[in-house]
């Protein structure tokens, strides 16, 4: 087989860890047993992908496999002598630190090599078993879904879907685990998938803790006689009474319409702060009524 590990996974020798990790999860997408079953063709591209991934990510194996592959033989002067190369068993591995991994994934079977490294056979695959890594994903919520939680269903680019249990009261930047999600493993358990939480903003409402703050305009008259509004919540709009003579700015409460902790139970409140608007036109009778109380001993600035 004319592959080196960078071959396998069809990399450049200089590619990135993001890049190496993208082109590994592709390969295993492509053949994966799950997907092949009773396919070894399919099984040995994919543990040949396993083991290349497993090395390439690592800087210090990676390192001392592009050395070898340049020819320089194994740190100090093992096996081969750096001209005269023996097979690649489980020993020389060894002594390149990468012998665990080489029985992992071919339980001691042979890995044959011509001039630097290129040239590889492969012999019996082993029964070690081989977790899968984990994957990092964002999961973006809106305001509401994250204030109150439940389930929201994901769909990735591979067309895989699932539906997450979101933890009511879950801010940005908490991260929600699904175990056996991630990448497949080798003859073991697949690695979990480790969603970031990112909260959109929202229009009308606000976070101070477990408290939510909707700001509600109100006018001139009903902020001087009273009355009642209809005020957005999380769970649908409630009528709210304006106590006469209120200022802008003022908050009101409504009590247990905030958000539930996830840890405690406890859940806060829905603060409604007050802010008095006027039209942009300004019709006669405001104008008549603010010359009727221009002159009130009345200094809100005292």
């Amino acid at each position: 087989m004319e592959k080196d590990l960078y071959e396998i996974l069809g990399v450049k020798k200089g590619a990135s860890e993001s890049e190496l990790q993208k082109a590994f999860r592709t390969l295993a997408k492509k053949y994966h047993p799950d997907v092949n079953p009773g396919n070894q063709e399919a099984e040995k591209k994919f543990k040949e992908a396993s083991l290349a991934y497993e090395v390439l990510k690592d800087s210090k194996k990676r390192a001392q496999y592009d050395h070898m592959q340049m020819g320089g033989g194994f740190p100090g002067g093992g096996h081969g002598g750096g001209s005269r190369r023996a097979p690649f068993g489980p020993e020389v591995f060894t002594d390149l630190g990468l012998g665990d991994l080489f029985s992992e994934i071919f339980g001691g079977g042979q890995f044959a090599q011509g001039p630097g490294f290129g040239r590889q056979s492969y012999g019996g695959f082993g029964q070690r078993a081989m977790r899968g890594a984990d994957r990092i994903s964002t999961l973006k919520l809106s305001f509401k879904e994250a204030a109150l939680g439940g389930e929201k269903k994901i769909e990735f680019v591979d067309g895989r879907r699932l539906t997450v249990k979101v933890p009511p009261g879950v801010e940005s930047g908490a991260k929600i685990k699904l175990s056996g999600q991630g990448d497949p493993g080798v003859g073991g358990p697949a690695g979990d998938l480790v969603l970031e939480v990112e909260v959109e903003s929202d229009r009308t409402f606000e976070r101070e803790g477990l408290n939510v703050v909707v700001k509600v305009p109100i006018t001139f008259s009903e902020a001087v006689l009273g009355g009642e509004v209809s005020v957005p919540t999380l769970t649908g709009s409630v009528s709210l009474k304006i106590p006469s003579g209120v200022s802008s700015g003022t908050r009101l409460k409504l009590s247990g319409k905030g958000i539930v902790s996830s840890k405690s139970g406890r859940q806060g409140d829905q603060l409604v702060e007050l802010l008095i608007k006027l039209p942009k036109t300004i019709p006669a009778e405001y104008r008549a009524a603010a010359e009727t109380l221009k002159d009130l001993a009345f200094n809100p600035r005292e």
